[in-house]
């Protein structure tokens, strides 16, 4: 039996329950997001920052399981948990009081390079079957750029009841299996204990009681891509693996940018405009368009981990060719909204 795994199945058990309870203590009285008739399109304000029962069931726990667990205390994994931190308390402001969006990346990208510097990077990058060294400041500046964009792009996908922390769990749940796989034990207790965490907030967000807010989205993208990366650098894997696993987030993200420069709109203004809230304007319900992501993500993190089987390369092919079928996908859609009035030149 693999090392501490009775013991961080009881960790995870323990952040389920713990994220359920505070779930429920948030919604009576913590803050509530008011709709602004745009982008917010709820009916009435909502309980959010959910982001708070996560966190607060996952870090401690992590810190724990860093000192019980054979082998699993690191600086590293805590410059992690410090930047989530920070993410976090970043997330319950922005909650409260809405921050300006330059100054918000502007700190946030700080904090990813920091947490890079300390030990959160990757010192290669493979293309195909050449793999380079990076050397140390490429490693921080490109492991920085890593955090910060998934950091992003979860946030940015988190609109729809159940869609970025559900895919956030199934990236979680791959990540302890493969590292359990690999004998990674400590990464796999650290996913089992985030997973645990998200089950237990989907009991409500999943069903649009709670929003997950800026808190928990902040956190848990930046928290879960640093632990992918972690995992990636440690095993010296193919970096495509990365990416992979956020491939739901990275494709509707960059492709959603792309199609808005394309168009003339402001990068940074807040839409309407991705995948996920076309379907939503197109009558499709919250749980199957959160159920749509979760398939997509499961179809990046199987080929993340069958790439582990094939030769050199297999992950960076693996990407590419899912991208491109998201890539056709997108543009079907957005042909389609654009004919039915859900999206506009």
């Amino acid at each position: 039996m693999p090392d501490g795994l009775i013991l961080s199945l009881c960790f995870s058990a323990l952040a389920f329950i713990l994220a359920a309870v505070l779930g429920w203590v948030v919604i009576r009285y913590g803050p509530r997001d008011n709709p602004d008739g745009g982008r917010k399109n709820q009916a009435v304000p909502m309980p959010t920052s959910g982001g708070i029962a996560i966190f607060l069931a996952s870090a401690p726990l992590t810190l724990a399981a860093m000192f019980l667990l054979p082998d699993a205390f690191s600086f590293a994994q805590i410059a992690l948990l410090a930047g989530g931190l920070y993410m976090f308390l970043m997330g319950v402001w922005d909650d409260i009081i809405a921050l300006p969006a330059l100054p918000k990346m502007f700190a946030q990208l700080i904090i990813a390079l920091g947490v890079a510097w300390f030990g959160i990077r990757v010192g290669h990058f493979d293309f195909g079957r050449h793999t380079l060294e990076t050397g140390f400041l490429i490693g921080v500046l490109g492991s920085a750029a890593w955090l910060f964009v998934v950091t992003n792009a979860v946030n940015f996908m988190d609109g729809s009841d159940g869609l970025a922390m559900g895919s956030g769990a199934v990236i979680a749940f791959a990540l302890a299996i493969m590292a359990c796989v690999t004998h990674q034990y400590d990464i796999m207790a650290f996913a089992l204990i985030l997973l645990g965490a998200l089950l237990g907030h989907l009991l409500w967000n999943g069903r649009g009681k709670l929003f997950t807010g800026d808190s928990g989205a902040l956190f848990v993208g930046f928290y879960l891509a640093g632990l992918v990366l972690l995992f990636v650098s440690r095993l010296e894997l193919s970096v495509w693996i990365a990416p992979l696993f956020f491939i739901a987030f990275l494709a509707d993200v960059l492709l959603t940018l792309i199609w808005r420069y394309q168009h003339g709109r402001n990068l940074l203004q807040p839409h309407t405009e991705h995948i996920y809230q076309i379907m939503l304007k197109a009558g499709i319900s919250h749980p199957l368009t959160a159920w749509v992501f979760a398939w997509v993500t499961m179809h990046g993190v199987l080929v993340g981990g069958m790439s582990l089987l094939f030769p050199p390369g297999g992950a960076m092919a693996g990407f590419f060719i899912l991208l491109a079928i998201l890539y056709v996908i997108h543009r079907r859609i957005r042909r389609s909204a654009l004919k039915y009035g859900y999206l506009t030149v």
